[in-house]
């Protein structure tokens, strides 16, 4: 028995394996024993904006914008690179289920969940919101001095 197949036709079922299944593709055809491979393929992460604004300030200027990006699988609070503030000795990050004119630095972290410490008072940075945070129960990422009870400020999201 002899089959006729011709090269083309291999190649489109190739690559239509790749694209049904996203990973390697090898085929072997009868008595000739032609074996085509194709390389991986590498998925390219989508970054997709959910929110972005401004920060507010409550005691001390913020100037910069935010964004909250999806990107690699996770969910990150973005600073911009024009992201200025004034230094202090203890600042964090917090997730906070109030607007920040609603927040004093007493409440500020009331029912909130702590991203982490603010790496750096001016400058662009990324902070990861865990998976298993449901962002639509929080109004506010605020920027608090938690050694102190002062809130710097923050940004309504």
């Amino acid at each position: 028995m002899t089959l006729n197949i011709k090269p083309t036709a291999v190649i489109k079922t190739i690559v239509a394996s790749l694209a049904i299944y996203g990973g390697a593709a090898t085929t072997v055809l009868g008595a000739a024993n032609l074996t085509f491979a194709a390389e991986p393929t590498t998925a390219v992460a989508m970054i997709k904006s959910a929110a972005s604004g401004s920060f507010e300030k409550s005691t001390f200027k913020i100037n910069g914008d935010w964004k909250i990006v999806k990107e690699n699988g996770q969910t990150i609070f973005r600073v911009s690179e024009d992201f200025k503030t004034k230094n202090g000795p203890d600042l964090k990050l917090f997730l906070s289920p109030d607007a920040v004119r609603d927040v004093t630095g007493s409440t500020a972290t009331n029912n909130a969940i702590r991203l982490g410490v603010l790496k750096s008072s001016a400058g662009s940075q990324d902070y990861v919101i865990p998976a298993n945070i449901d962002l639509s129960q929080f109004r506010s990422i605020l920027i608090h001095c938690e050694a102190y009870s002062k809130l710097w400020g923050g940004a309504n999201l």
